[in-house]
């Protein structure tokens, strides 16, 4: 018989979950955002202007449910990062005016990256004070 050496498994390393609720949040913002511009600058142009309904009637829903998934990934990106009214408001307003979500969500990534990277370095045990750091 052949011997199998036995491996020991490890568990899993658990990512920050601050970190995926923003990707989440980033990947959703660009869906809507893409689907609002299709929306707004091909599907209705054509409903109104081509009579040809066809494209609206498909692109409307697929924007709505998509909107949802969106607020759903915003409520919990805010839950996680303790967000005052007025950010919440604005991850809102991206989802149904045109171009708003890429600026939103450029503006959130990098206000959200900011606080994340102050508050680890808040967290951060201080650098003893010794008679060498005492002689700078």
């Amino acid at each position: 018989m052949v011997n199998v050496p036995e491996t020991v498994s490890t568990p899993p390393k658990r990512t920050d979950p601050m970190a995926g609720a923003l990707m989440r949040y980033r990947v959703m913002a660009y869906i809507v955002g893409t689907a609002l511009i299709i929306l707004v600058f091909v599907a209705i142009p054509l409903q109104y202007w081509g009579h040809h309904k066809l494209v609206a009637e498909i692109v409307a829903p697929i924007h709505g449910y998509l909107y949802i998934v969106y607020l759903v990934a915003g409520v919990d990106l805010a839950r996680r990062a303790h967000w005052h009214l007025g950010r919440i408001l604005l991850v809102v307003c991206g989802g149904f005016v045109p171009f708003l979500a890429f600026f939103v969500e450029h503006w959130i990534t990098r206000r959200t990256n900011a606080e994340r990277s102050q508050e680890a370095g808040a967290t951060a045990p201080a650098e003893p004070v010794t008679m060498d750091s005492l002689d700078r």
